[in-house]
């Protein structure tokens, strides 16, 4: 069996518009990876070689495909013709973040149980465009579709002929006939998935991307008075400043300034040549590449776009009256609470004193 690894990584930014511009919301920048990377890197890991189905090249080692057509389809069909003598796609939708032990687990099961190919299945939960599996005896697949406990989670290894059918119909639609046909085995996944289809779910997987180890770069410069308890990650060319506190898991991105006597906390990600002027706070946020915090503003919960300016003395509210579907629940001292802050679009100025309601710009 020989594996071509692909990653669907384009496709409409949608409501991710306010943060990428024209581009697909899997280019969104956490953890200094886009996030299409994070899938891209697993499969190049585990297969020495991968395609990557986008409109745009942003290094990385891979091959990248041209994006053709619309959807799904379109995009296994664009990686259909750069492919060569491969018998089996493995295809991850680059939308998605799993372990990359998800990707190991469907050559296993294929192999283990004499199978032509795999599909991942996830717990249901609330979430759009995955379709229900329902297995038969055995754990094949019996068809996508009815009713169930188990999702398909966007990562699919088949047979080179099953994706070609793809051309000219569905993506379930295929599915559905590759599991009259074929065997294709269902693999229960328990692990870590996390699919990104709302500017907030980008708060959760600030969770998953953070850092579990602590690594300061050599050409970073962290003041003597600062203090940094880990995990934490500092790039090349970022500043943190005299008696800042930094309290992982934090993740500051290449060339990022940390103002005096700032506190940024745990499951804050600050990307590349992003400002938080002095006395400020952040917690869990991602603040994009190039945004500006200004000096004693508090961010809780949010996304600051790339080039955007929160001006000084601003207070994002984060705490919900009511909890919203896709969102965990906070606990804190024994009770819980659903948060979220504001989403600040790209290159946006918000005013200086502004005090920014909870859930301000998501949708």
């Amino acid at each position: 069996m020989k594996i071509a690894p692909v990653v669907l990584a384009g496709g409409r930014p949608g409501v991710f518009e306010k943060i990428t511009g024209g581009l697909p919301k899997t280019y969104v920048k956490i953890g200094g990876k886009r996030l299409f990377q994070y899938a891209a890197d697993a499969l190049l890991s585990l297969f020495g070689r991968v395609y990557v189905v986008a409109p745009h090249p942003v290094g990385g080692g891979y091959t990248y495909v041209e994006e053709r057509g619309e959807g799904i389809e379109g995009a296994l069909t664009s990686a259909e013709a750069y492919l060569g003598s491969e018998s089996h796609v493995m295809f991850t939708y680059g939308d998605v973040y799993v372990e990359s032990s998800a990707y190991r687990a469907l050559v296993e099961a294929t192999a283990s149980m004499g199978a032509d190919g795999a599909v991942l299945a996830v717990p249901r939960r609330i979430t759009k465009g995955y379709g229900v599996l329902e297995a038969r005896v055995g754990g094949l697949l019996a068809k996508v579709g009815g009713e169930g406990q188990w999702i398909f989670g966007g990562v699919a290894l088949l047979p080179r002929d099953v994706v070609k059918k793809v051309a000219s119909a569905a993506l379930y639609e295929v599915l559905n006939e590759a599991a009259q046909l074929r065997k294709i085995a269902v693999v229960p996944w328990s692990g870590v998935w996390h699919d990104v289809n709302y500017p907030e779910d980008l708060l959760q997987l600030l969770e998953y991307t953070a850092p579990t180890y602590t690594r300061i770069s050599s050409k970073a410069r962290v003041s003597p008075t600062a203090v940094l308890e880990g995990p934490v990650v500092v790039e090349d060319g970022a500043e943190i400043d005299h008696y800042a506190v930094v309290k992982g898991p934090v993740y500051i991105g290449s060339g990022a300034f940390i103002g005096a006597h700032t506190l940024i906390r745990n499951y804050t990600d600050i990307e590349d040549e992003a400002l938080v002027g002095s006395s400020a706070e952040v917690s869990h946020s991602l603040i994009c590449e190039k945004a500006t915090i200004g000096r004693a503003s508090y961010i809780s919960y949010s996304v600051v776009g790339p080039e955007a300016v929160v001006e000084p003395n601003t207070v994002t509210m984060s705490v919900l009256r009511e909890g919203r579907d896709r969102l965990e629940p906070v606990e804190v001292r024994g009770r819980k609470f659903y948060k979220l802050g504001a989403l600040i679009e790209a290159k946006a100025r918000i005013p200086a004193g502004s005090v920014l309601r909870p859930g301000m710009g998501f949708i």
